[in-house]
């Protein structure tokens, strides 16, 4: 069975929206859950093999029990190469950038507020962090299929490529030196997220044009990454002017 395993009404749905390939379906007997038979319709319009299985298959092939019965394969996610992305990228253009990010809840939430708030892309480094899989597309509720994802190698290389493209380099940080509340955005933009536990790299704090803080009360030190990011993003979107 060739390809990656999606389940769940969200997913597919969105893995529709995007355009993604999807090889088969797989629908289980018994399954009622809400919006599948609008999932059918699109599929048997699109003419995409579909099985109907017993339960207990889909249990195996998904390795869970909370697939709502119903579960696809697809094709590969499509990795976007920074300098091939920035040709065809807008003026005013947003990007994320996860500098070793493991928690793929916390990836899957952050993909998903990234889609919500408008931004334009996210940027990944092959190394440290983690690439998209099924756990991080199953809590990005299948918005992951959606978002261009950008892969580099070298991420202080990628951060000088896009200071190069007109790129303002912001880094969040629990002691950041001024609040997102009080931002002027320029039109380019890419806001850093560092490791759940060790925050941004010094390294590549170092390249940031400045860094962002959140105002917090009542003695909080910070906030789990995805909500802290997630508010940021939505900060941006706000301020910074629209095509």
């Amino acid at each position: 069975m060739a390809g990656q395993i999606i389940f769940g009404t969200n997913a597919l749905r969105e893995a529709l929206i995007a355009g993604q390939q999807i090889n088969r379906v797989y629908i289980a007997k018994e399954s009622r859950a809400h919006g599948v038979k609008g999932i059918l319709d699109q599929i048997h319009e699109q003419r995409i093999p579909c099985d109907t299985v017993p339960q207990a298959k889909l249990n195996t092939l998904t390795g869970t029990q909370e697939h709502q019965g119903i579960a696809a394969t697809i094709s590969p996610i499509q990795y976007h190469d920074l300098n091939t992305f920035l040709e065809n990228c807008a003026e005013h253009t947003n990007l994320l950038i996860l500098d070793q990010v493991h928690n793929p809840k916390n990836i899957g939430m952050l993909i998903r507020a990234a889609l919500g708030a408008g931004v334009n892309g996210i940027v990944l480094p092959e190394r440290g962090g983690a690439l998209i899989d099924d756990d991080i597309i199953r809590a990005s509720a299948g918005t992951a299929l959606r978002m261009p994802i950008i892969t580099c190698k070298n991420l202080a290389q990628s951060l000088r490529t896009l200071r190069d493209q007109n790129f303002w380099i912001y880094a969040l940080d629990a002691n950041g030196k001024q609040s997102i509340f009080n931002m002027d955005w320029p039109q380019r933009c890419a806001l850093i997220l560092g490791n759940e536990t060790k925050g941004i790299r010094p390294g590549i704090l170092k390249q940031c044009d400045d860094t962002l803080s959140i105002p917090l009360h009542n003695d909080l030190e910070s906030l789990n990454v995805a909500i802290a990011g997630s508010i940021a993003l939505f900060q941006l979107s706000q301020r910074k002017p629209q095509a």
